[in-house]
């Protein structure tokens, strides 16, 4: 009898249609300070964990003022909800995996119906709003996990694994860097932008997908 499946999905460009991270942090801490942290990243300056620290750290807005906007910005992807509603019938756990902030996860996670928002398991880094800026907590990132890669600021990675032990194939979806660690430790994968190339470039299996009623059709048995 082959193992029942759960889901990791990431938050930024895969459960929602943009990535809202950037949204934040150009809309509180100005395009100048996304922008060349960006660059830096992209130059090799530093690690993804690195990258998010910095995007979000001149942001002095409030808890508040951040939820209202992401609430405003955020659209769901076509077909997310009936996919939750999907897996909470057949009982596939649902994780939702991000190396995003909670503080903007969490309102658009509020839309949901409560019965979807109850089966989703969030997993996030965390953000302290403060006058002198916003700090993040990386989730888990004092404990030691291992086979975390050191990179990601939030290696999703272990997170697949520890699925994985508890008796389950994971099926993984994402689309950026953030993603990758999931994906090759995942038992499949359902790929959009950046990561299709690398999921081609590592030989890792995957199906490329646009709305996750796509996902749910060609989701393995």
């Amino acid at each position: 009898m082959q193992h029942p499946w759960a889901i990791l999905c990431d938050f930024d460009g895969t459960a929602i249609t943009e990535d809202l991270g950037d949204k934040v942090s150009q809309g509180f801490a100005g395009y100048p300070v996304w922008r060349r942290a960006e660059d830096d990243y992209k130059a090799g300056a530093y690690g993804f964990g690195e990258l998010i620290r910095r995007i979000f750290a001149p942001i002095t807005a409030s808890r508040e003022e951040i939820a209202a906007f992401a609430r405003s910005q955020a659209v769901l992807r076509p077909g997310f909800e009936r996919f939750v509603a999907a897996c909470r019938a057949a009982g596939r756990p649902f994780v939702l995996c991000s190396a995003g902030l909670d503080i903007y996860i969490e309102p658009v996670l509020e839309r949901l119906a409560p019965e979807l928002r109850a089966h989703i398991q969030l997993r996030a880094n965390r953000a302290t709003c403060s006058p002198t800026g916003l700090t993040v907590e990386f989730h888990r990132v004092a404990e030691a996990i291992d086979g975390d890669c050191g990179r990601c600021g939030f290696c999703k990675g272990p997170v697949v694994r520890g699925l994985q032990g508890d008796g389950y194939r994971v099926a993984v979806f994402g689309d950026g860097t953030a993603d990758r660690c999931a994906a090759e430790a995942a038992d499949f994968v359902f790929a959009r932008g950046r990561l299709i190339d690398y999921c081609r470039q590592k030989e890792i299996a995957h199906s490329v997908f646009e709305t996750f009623d796509e996902a749910m059709a060609a989701f393995p048995r």
